[in-house]
């Protein structure tokens, strides 16, 4: 087991994931802890070696090819015959060991070079590109290039497929419901103290609507579309999925082809208006917000000093069952010129930053917990 697992770091490290010999070492411990079973192991594993949100799916596709079923055993079985079937071909006649290929033959599959160099320059191109993707990530959303932004969403595929992973590993346990701590104490009190017999509570019934408000100004936009292009493989975990966008009113929009597509003319040319968007939406769609709704906005909150309504957004956020508000600028910014974030935030649940990509999936995996 920990031959195995010193492997599978190596690996990791291989893979552009910096692990630490301490961490290492956190590693076998969580190991023996979680036990051989597939996902507890890990989850026990990802804990101690991955420290920065972005590298998860890394370990996640290393974790997957290394415990391949029945990979290992294959190689083990071969190694073990390869030996003897060596011996009974007469030093390379005509027997079976003939059919054995010379370790030093080069390999026809990959282009007549040896194994172990093409092996290492798979192993290269494959650290560039996980650099490339994590410094892609890590660009300010403001800074990027039209390019970037269209490889930024279609990376977002990819992790939305991760995310997508983790909702179901989550539910899956969380199917008990959480611990309720009031009455597992109170009936521990007949066993002298003693928390024996656990109480969870139940969960809430259902699958909960989402309401996501997209600002489309500006540079704005290359988040929102990143956001939206996360959500799109998590559709079905909600009964309904309902994007607006705005720039100074909202409009009903659908995300198609890695596009925010707006179902009404909007002028994305339009100075900000927070206040208006927030008035025209509890005006036009206010049966969207119900007690089964999630609402995230996504906005910078800047309102070119104009009214911001607050109050709309309290009477929204007292409709519906939670609002998270993602401002894709860092927290030095808040409150600078014409940020208005300062009037929304006592009617939000959550108010994270998510200047960069990386920011953004780390605030939407905190907010799915």
């Amino acid at each position: 087991m920990r031959e195995a697992l010193t492997e599978l770091v190596q690996q990791v490290r291989s893979a552009g994931v910096p692990v630490s010999i301490a961490e290492s070492i956190d590693a076998l411990r969580a190991a023996a802890l979680a036990g051989i079973e597939r996902e507890p192991l890990r989850e026990a594993l990802a804990a101690a070696l991955v420290k920065d949100e972005v590298d998860r799916p890394t370990f996640d596709d290393v974790f997957d090819r290394f415990f391949a079923t029945g990979e290992r055993a294959k190689r083990k079985r071969l190694a073990k015959r390869a030996p003897r079937e060596e011996g009974r071909g007469g030093g390379g006649g005509e027997g079976t060991g003939a059919s054995l290929r010379p370790r030093s033959e080069p390999s026809k599959e990959r282009g007549n070079r040896p194994a172990p160099v093409a092996k290492k320059e798979a192993a290269s191109a494959e650290i560039r590109r996980r650099q490339q993707r994590r410094a892609l990530l890590a660009r300010p959303f403001r800074e990027m290039e039209p390019r970037e932004a269209e490889e930024l969403v279609l990376l977002a595929a990819e992790l939305g497929r991760r995310f997508r992973a983790r909702l179901a590993r989550r539910r899956r346990a969380g199917r008990r419901g959480r611990l309720d701590f009031r009455r597992t104490l109170r009936r521990s009190i007949a066993r002298g103290g003693v928390p024996v017999d656990l109480v969870m509570r139940r969960l809430r019934p259902g699958r909960p609507d989402l309401v996501a408000l997209c600002d489309l100004s500006g540079s704005v936009r290359h988040a929102a579309e990143f956001f939206a292009a996360l959500l799109a493989p998590v559709h079905d975990y909600f009964r309904r999925v309902r994007f607006f966008v705005f720039v100074d009113r909202a409009v009903e929009a659908s995300f198609e082809d890695g596009r925010l597509v707006p179902h009404e003319p909007i002028d994305l040319h339009a100075f900000s208006d927070y206040g208006r968007m927030l008035v025209d939406l509890e005006a036009r769609w206010v049966h969207a917000f119900t007690r089964s709704s999630v609402v995230v906005v996504l906005g910078d909150a800047r309102n070119n000093r104009r009214p911001p309504r607050a109050d709309a957004l309290a009477r929204l956020h007292g409709k519906a069952r939670a609002l998270w508000w993602l401002v894709p600028e860092s927290t030095a910014h808040w409150g600078r010129g014409d940020s208005a974030i300062a009037s929304y935030r006592s009617s939000c649940d959550e108010v994270l930053a998510c200047a960069n990509g990386a920011e953004l999936v780390a605030a939407l995996d905190r907010l799915s917990r």
